[in-house]
């Protein structure tokens, strides 16, 4: 298996190449976002919703080839409840079903925008893969140093179109002069991220770790670990 070895600053780029492909506005401004209209306008491959796994242990997967794949009849898992086969065009993105039930709309925006950044980086990547071109994203061999790196390639663009890097860090800036306070302030740290999360459409762990990974806050996920 071949995959590019992108640095961060080419997968920002490729990032932002398709956001203005897509909405240009959205460098300059934050608004809402249907993740689905990316796919629409930028790949035209085909989606649908589906229970991955019980207990959201898959909460995206693609076919790169057509074939098939195991689905299950709901989210919660009880006993003696069994998956069904369904087949799937090469090119079909799957999302698991119980993201869009509840509060759950910024991690659903980031899994499909993950899975647009393998459609759009990885095609070549899962053609050898054993399970007939079907890649699961979040249930990576984590043996394997190439199935790590993609996903690795995959997230870093899903947060790059997500979260364009100078207009979050115009956000932060901001939030922090109207606030009046000190920076690195921890219990307002945790505020912004929560507003931030709500005003870029992705969840608060993913925003934390853009913010920290821009230099913008330190360890976002040694704080988390602190704070259980």
């Amino acid at each position: 298996m071949q995959y590019r070895p992108y640095s961060r600053n080419q997968l920002e780029r490729i990032a932002m190449e398709l956001l203005v492909k897509f909405d240009k506005e959205r460098l300059q401004k934050t608004k809402p976002l249907d993740p689905y209209a990316v796919i629409e306008a930028c790949l035209g491959v085909l989606y649908d919703w589906k229970y991955l796994a019980p207990e959201q242990m898959i909460l995206g997967a693609t076919a790169f080839t057509d074939g098939f794949i195991e689905v299950w009849p709901q989210s919660k898992y009880y006993e003696g409840m069994k998956p069904y086969i369904i087949e799937v065009k090469k090119g079909t993105i799957l999302i698991d079903a119980s993201l869009t039930e509840g509060d759950n709309r910024g991690r659903e925006n980031f899994t499909v925008m993950h899975e647009v950044f393998h459609q759009i980086l990885h095609k070549y990547f899962f053609l050898d893969e054993s399970k007939k071109g079907i890649h699961y994203s979040n249930m990576v061999d984590r043996t394997s140093r190439e199935l790590q790196i993609i996903e690795w390639q995959a997230n870093t663009c899903a947060a790059a179109f997500l979260m364009p890097a100078e207009l979050v860090k115009r956000e932060y800036e901001k939030r922090y002069r109207d606030a009046g306070i000190l920076r690195y302030n921890f219990d307002f740290m945790w505020d912004l991220i929560r507003e931030m999360a709500i005003a870029f459409n992705v969840s608060r762990v993913a925003m934390g770790y853009r913010l920290e990974n821009l230099g913008l806050i330190d360890k976002y996920g040694e704080n988390i670990l602190q704070l259980k």
